[in-house]
């Protein structure tokens, strides 16, 4: 029996096998020897999820005129088509259908990146932190696909299973690129971030176990506006010095932690964004 948690029912478990077995090594062979690329292999390893947990229903038509969804069709095998009527037939598929349990920024990901779009980054193997960061300074984000049998039903950085952790990616991959006037400014302060990270700027912040594990969420895993990314860095460096100094409200920090503050965030966002930040801070 198997003993990986997952948010599939015991009854799909069986179908799960045989779709790794037969459907998604086919495909995940196929992307290694070049007869798919990264988006098409990431495009078929989401479908083939979707319908081997929920079957008939894994997606619904947003147009009544389109067919109704069949999974033994839309995953029946096509190695002789072309590589560009491959990456068609997709497209049409994550444009044209809903699925379920997935919100539509998902979905919309696949399409931008089949499209050629958005620059995403294939990944087999979870990347570091500071490696996310240098994606998203070069201007991509990793999707990450892992297919093997059975460690793709275990759970991933709390993530029930690969296929959920894929999912975050591409929900990742949409808040990043989805607005081009928050991509750009979201590049720029990870350009920034990466800079005085490798300036040392952090180097006492990050032998602190609790600020490291925030500053890694914060570089690697919040696609937001910069503001909310300036307004948590603010936070987690105030909590840094309220915990080093054993002191419990930010009101008695000393004027040295005050402006050890102020300089990380002017260092960042540009000293007009102090006043800002501080009059606009989320609770925490």
């Amino acid at each position: 029996m198997l003993t990986f948690a997952h948010p599939l029912r015991r009854s799909n478990v069986k179908s799960i096998k045989m779709l790794e077995l037969e459907s998604l090594q086919s495909s995940a062979a196929r992307w290694r020897a070049g007869h798919i690329n990264d988006a098409c292999y990431a495009a078929l390893y989401f479908l083939q999820w979707q319908a081997a947990s929920h079957g008939k229903r894994f997606a619904s038509r947003r147009d009544r005129r389109d067919p109704r969804p069949d999974p033994g069709i839309w995953l029946d095998d096509f190695p002789a088509w072309p590589a560009q009527q491959i990456q068609d037939y997709l497209l049409g598929y994550v444009q044209r259908y809903q699925f379920l349990g997935v919100i539509n920024n998902v979905p919309a990901a696949l399409a931008a990146w089949l499209q050629g779009e958005w620059p995403l980054t294939l990944c087999e193997r979870i990347p570091r932190s500071a490696e996310v960061l240098d994606m998203q300074v070069a201007g991509t984000r990793p999707v990450t696909v892992l297919s093997a049998w059975p460690r793709m039903l275990a759970p991933v950085l709390g993530k029930p299973n690969a296929f959920a952790f894929m999912v975050h990616d591409l929900e990742h991959a949409w808040k990043f690129f989805h607005d081009a006037d928050m991509h750009r400014a979201q590049r720029a302060f990870f350009r920034q971030l990466a800079q005085m990270l490798a300036a040392g700027r952090f180097r006492d912040y990050l032998r602190d176990p609790l600020f490291a594990a925030k500053f890694d969420y914060l570089s690697s895993d919040m696609n937001t506006h910069t503001l909310h990314a300036a307004q948590f860095l603010r936070a987690i460096l105030v909590e840094f010095h309220l915990r080093r100094a054993g002191l419990a409200a930010p009101d008695s920090l000393s004027d040295a932690a005050r402006a050890d503050i102020a300089d990380v965030i002017a260092a960042l966002f540009g000293t007009d964004w102090l006043e800002e930040v501080e009059r606009r801070m989320i609770p925490r």
